[in-house]
């Protein structure tokens, strides 16, 4: 594999920054410094073509972190992640707040930042053309692209989702509902997708009335959660795409009277913070947040620094953190749920 900026900055120990500022001679650096930038270059033969050399001469030294709600706690530990390998390498993180309505202002974003870490589908699906034409390294988060040149990062939303509602079949479970994302994004539709395979393993067919759609935020939640609860014949548990929905169904099941999980168990995705917390503490799929936003930075600047790479999609693992809201005790025992003895 042929050396780039990315690979000479670690060799160094050094920032791609600093890598970059030795080869435009843009500051001064200090001896050691330009002896170390220097010696990695010898010893891996890195010699820059012209495209990273004219990055290089332009950088921003910044990045951009684009996403479509400020206020979510999802997004709390992504950026701290990006902000600390931002850090690491000697680069700013701009942190962007978008909506679908304003998309048209990640284009002139780009324009003042060395590359974009994406966050939102909807500003992805309308810009990367755009962004692919003007040479801006973008790494996607979320989903997978088709768009060649550009990498994207997910965790395994599938096979989270299967884990959980295999979970909640090892129980003893049958009527399990789901509480979905969105059908328009994708990783929404991975979740449904992990959804519907555990339950064919078990000989189970896919209900389309166990099914409700909200938008990730807790009052969607609360509200489907009402939904599923009057339902004509009783649910056993319910499966949430991620945990606000799952906080907000915990809110609507105790307002009718309904206890979780001695009446419905439920599980969540994501594990927020506020997850632990709850009452009872929310069984949920945990994901690295603070990882990926430390990969995503990592992958875009390997791009920033030339990588000529195949198209990267990294898809990060998920893991089931069993609390008490799918039935299970804190030490691990079993529990009575609906006068029934239920394993883990």
């Amino acid at each position: 594999m042929r050396p780039t900026i990315h690979t000479v900055a670690e060799r160094a120990g050094v920032s791609i920054a600093t890598v970059s500022r030795y080869l435009n001679g843009s500051a001064r650096l200090g001896p050691a410094t330009a002896i170390k930038v220097r010696r990695a270059i010898d010893e891996l033969g890195y010699v820059p073509n012209a495209a990273a050399r004219g990055l290089a001469m332009q950088s921003t030294e910044t990045l951009a972190l684009v996403f479509p709600r400020l206020s979510g706690p999802f997004f709390s530990e992504l950026i701290r992640g990006a902000e600390s390998a931002a850090q690491e390498m000697g680069y700013h993180l701009l942190i962007y707040g978008a909506s679908n309505d304003n998309t048209k202002m990640v284009p002139t974003l780009a324009a003042k930042v060395d590359g974009l870490i994406l966050a939102s589908e909807g500003i992805c699906l309308g810009c990367l053309e755009t962004l692919q034409q003007r040479d801006t390294p973008v790494v996607v988060l979320g989903r997978t692209t088709r768009h060649a040149s550009v990498d994207s990062l997910r965790p395994e939303n599938i096979g989270g989702a299967q884990t959980a509602v295999t979970h909640l079949l090892g129980h003893g479970y049958r009527r399990i509902a789901m509480i979905a994302g969105p059908r328009t994004q994708q990783h929404a539709a991975d979740r449904e997708r992990g959804y519907e395979m555990a339950l064919q393993s078990h000989g189970i067919p896919y209900d389309p009335a166990l099914v409700v759609y909200g938008d990730f935020g807790e009052a969607s939640g609360y509200r489907t959660m009402q939904d599923l609860l009057f339902q004509t014949k009783p649910i056993d548990a319910v499966f949430a795409a991620n945990d606000q929905m799952a906080i907000g169904a915990l809110a609507a099941a105790g307002e009718a009277g309904i206890r979780v999980p001695e009446d419905v168990a439920l599980i969540g995705f994501d594990d927020i913070t506020a997850a632990c917390y709850a009452q009872p503490p929310l069984t949920t799929v945990h994901q690295d947040m603070h990882g990926q936003g430390h990969l995503a930075v990592r992958m875009l600047l390997a791009r920033i620094g030339g990588s000529t790479e195949a198209t990267v999609t990294e898809v990060t693992p998920t893991e089931l953190v069993v609390r008490r809201s799918c039935g299970c005790r804190a030490d691990g025992s079993r529990m009575r749920i609906n006068n029934r003895m239920v394993h883990n």
